[in-house]
C-alpha cells in the first residue's frame, strides 16, 4: 500500500506544471505593491496610494525614498 501510495504521489508531483509566465506576473504586480512615496500615474495596483511623504528621520533626513 505504501509504495502504491507512493507512486501516486511522484505521479502527481512529475504532472505538475508551472505556468512561469503568471508567477512572473503575479511576482512584479507584489514587488509594485510594495513601492512607497509618490507614486506614478500608471500605477497598476489600484488599492494603492501615496504614502509616507512626510517621514523624517532623526536629523530631519528625507525618508520618502
Amino acid at each position: 500500500m505504501r509504495v502504491f501510495v507512493c507512486l501516486l504521489s511522484a505521479l502527481a508531483l512529475c504532472q505538475a506544471a508551472y505556468d512561469y509566465k503568471t508567477v512572473l506576473k503575479n511576482s512584479l504586480l507584489f514587488y509594485e505593491a510594495q513601492r512607497s512615496g509618490k507614486l506614478p500615474a500608471d500605477q497598476k495596483v489600484a488599492w494603492r496610494k501615496d504614502s509616507a511623504l512626510n517621514d523624517k528621520g532623526d536629523n530631519g533626513e528625507d525618508l520618502t525614498g
